[in-house]
């Protein structure tokens, strides 16, 4: 069948609001990667060797309940202050330099009076700045703690008053909340620009020197005689008289130095092997010289190897990166000799891969421009040049993302979905293999445009989601949800029910997109294909989640003691089933014909969101796992679009009918006049 007059413009028309579609969520998934307007100088910079960085990536690291690299604990802490993984200042000679998280980190800890020059602060609003007191840029611009500092008092003043608001159950506004998070986040810089202080303040031993002089002396040496100062001690308690006062003196000084190295790096695993919490080097200092630690002496030597690390560097900086993958590998041994190691160099090897990314945008974004550049001549050699290329990327995207999804379950030791991160790469691949299969089964050309679209939108959410919440979706479950068994039964199969109605109703927005630009030449053929996949896929659909479903009741009897309870993941759940199972019923008696069935499907996408989730931003109920108030504005918009799809097609389905009665009328009234 010849195609519809004025097809060609209505290509063009298709083809600008796509790319314009593809142009803003990409402009959102690379918002964090763009660098400053006005980047910051700081001329003593000097970048840190390849070999230090190196030597650093892959230090074991406890955190969020699981041994991880540096370089994934610094990634996510500059995530959270930040908002990105990457800051560029400028160099002597005006140079730019790039800093990545674990440059980062070791700049921290290592080199702090370069540190706090960097800009390392994220702040959104003015409102925040104004109430701390502090002159600001602009409204979103990044900060150094140097200018953060200027206002500390005033702003921990505030934050303290907010979190006693909060702890009263009263909601905090907008600029409270930003106000705690800054506050937070300066914290948690000043642990790690503190953490070394034992090295390069050490203890003053007071008329210890020449003719009564003040000595200064290595912690780990005073750490030494803590014996001997614990018996001090014990025997003024006895005699109810005060310590001496050089005796009061190094305790101070302990205390202080201990808690700046208390709240950072938990980088040193214990010496008990029942033991699984890791400890900082304030903890291995308050404990020894407290009588409190379970092993002095290997606790005397870790702090005499942090010693010598930080003098090394100030003495033999050519020397450093040796010196620190020797302590590295100290640290590893131990971690193996525990049990606790055997994941970091498979989750360095993830890191580099960086899987999601790559697939992101060198292979999902291609493909989606190699889909809206077939539509300008598809039955051409250009419009099969492009399928096949379509095909191919996509193809190659799928297997970037299983990699990815399979060495974070390797990491992890569970499948691949625990929690609301993991199920946008599991759904995004899921999606993507079953559009493939249906392209493979009908050989159409209808299908296969969706796939790599929704593999960039799908590790576009991703990425966003990643960025916005700024913690590592790898870290432990909670308790509740550790079952490996019901993960692999009970939680793939219900989030398999998602993808397979994401796809139908993917497949039935190309029915509507292909009607409202008449791309389909008017070919009846084309719209009864589309029509019969998303049936298809229907009926994949409710299988998968009707298991799923029943499983979460079986998992929540064993769990919870009862298989029901009305909760709104459970409700969530239910209604899919219920949705699919109307829409099935109702196309197989004849009250949804071609147009309904399509518009009830797009609706299916707006039921699955409520499910997937928007049960978890009511912030009610056990299975609300994955609250946050950030992401609720981005569900209210898909709603938004939503309805205004369906309002389109309504729109488009009604003027069909009537078009078509007023043809009928028309020929009757001919019909008539002729008789």
């Amino acid at each position: 069948m010849s195609e519809a007059p004025n097809t060609n413009w209505r290509r063009w028309v298709a083809f600008v609001l796509v790319l314009l579609g593809i142009g803003l969520l990409f402009s959102r998934a690379v918002k964090g990667m763009l660098p400053e307007k006005s980047l910051v100088k700081i001329v003593e910079y000097e970048p840190w060797s390849e070999e230090v960085l190196d030597a650093a990536r892959g230090i074991p690291v406890q955190d969020g309940g699981r041994v991880k690299p540096l370089e994934t604990y610094a990634g996510y802490k500059m995530l959270g202050m930040r908002g990105d993984r990457r800051i560029t200042i400028k160099g002597a000679d005006d140079k730019k330099i790039r800093i990545k998280p674990t440059a980062w980190i070791i700049d921290a800890l290592f080199r702090p009076e370069l540190a706090v020059k960097l800009p390392t602060f994220r702040i959104d609003n003015s409102e925040v700045l104004d109430r701390i007191g502090l002159k600001g840029r602009a409204k979103r611009d990044r900060y150094s703690y140097e200018e953060v500092n200027k206002a500390r008092a005033e702003m921990f003043k505030l934050a303290t008053e907010y979190e006693q608001l909060a702890k009263g159950d009263i909601d905090l506004d907008t600029v409270q909340k930003q106000t705690l998070a800054l506050a937070r986040s300066v914290r948690d810089f000043e642990a790690l620009l503190g953490y070394f202080s034992f090295v390069r303040a050490g203890v003053e031993l007071a008329g210890a020197g020449v003719e009564g002089s003040s000595q200064l002396q290595r912690t780990s040496t005073v750490m030494e005689t803590a014996e001997v100062i614990q018996g001090v001690l014990e025997q003024a308690r006895t005699t109810g008289q005060a310590p001496p006062t050089h005796v009061q003196d190094i305790l101070r000084q302990i205390t202080n130095l201990s808690n700046a190295a208390r709240y950072g790096l938990v980088v040193l695993p214990p010496s008990d092997p029942e033991k699984t919490e890791w400890v900082t080097a304030g903890t291995r200092i308050w404990d020894v010289m407290m009588g409190e630690g379970d092993d002095p002496e290997v606790a005397v030597s870790d702090i005499g190897e942090l010693e010598n690390l930080v003098l090394i560097l100030y003495q033999q900086p050519d020397e450093f990166a040796g010196a620190l993958e020797t302590w590295r590998k100290g640290i590893e041994e131990r971690a193996e000799e525990r049990d606790e190691f055997s994941s970091v160099p498979l989750e360095l090897s993830y890191n580099k891969g960086n899987w999601f990314f790559r697939a992101l945008f060198l292979v999902f974004l291609p493909g989606c421009l190699f889909v809206v550049l077939s539509w300008l001549s598809p039955k051409s050699l250009w419009g099969r040049v492009m399928y096949w290329l379509v095909w191919g990327f996509t193809s190659v995207g799928l297997v970037m993302t299983i990699i990815g999804m399979t060495q974070r379950s390797l990491i992890m030791d569970r499948p691949p979905v625990g929690n609301l991160y993991d199920t946008m790469p599991y759904i995004t691949a899921g999606g993507v293999l079953l559009i493939l299969i249906v392209e493979g089964l009908t050989r159409r050309g209808l299908a296969l445009g969706l796939a790599p679209i929704m593999g960039f939108v799908g590790l576009t959410m991703a990425r966003l989601y990643e960025f916005g919440d700024a913690s590592d979706p790898m870290d432990p479950l909670l308790a509740v949800l550790r079952s490996n068994y019901w993960l692999t039964t009970h939680v793939l199969s219900v989030t398999a029910g998602y993808f397979a109605g994401l796809v139908a109703a993917g497949l039935s927005l190309v029915y509507l997109f292909l009607r409202m630009f008449k791309l389909d030449g008017g070919d009846t053929s084309v719209r009864r294909a589309l029509t019969r996949m998303v049936y298809g896929v229907l009926c994949f659909t409710l299988l998968l989640s009707l298991i799923g479903t029943v499983l979460g009741g079986v998992w929540a009897n064993d769990s919870w003691g009862r298989f029901w309870g009305w909760d709104p993941k459970e409700n969530g759940a239910l209604m899919i089933v219920l949705w699919v199972l109307f829409i099935l019923h109702a196309r197989m008696g004849g009250v949804l014909r071609e147009w309904g069935l399509h518009l009830a499907t797009i609706f299916l996408s707006a039921v699955i969101t409520f499910s997937w989730w928007h049960v978890n931003l009511l912030g009610v109920g056990l299975h609300s796992y994955g609250f946050s108030d950030s992401k609720k504005a981005a569900v209210f918009w898909f709603y938004g679009i939503i309805g205004a799809v369906l309002f389109i097609g309504i729109g488009m389905m009604i003027h069909e009918k009537l078009e078509m009665r007023a043809k009928r009328l028309a020929k009757a009234a001919g019909d008539g006049v002729k008789a």
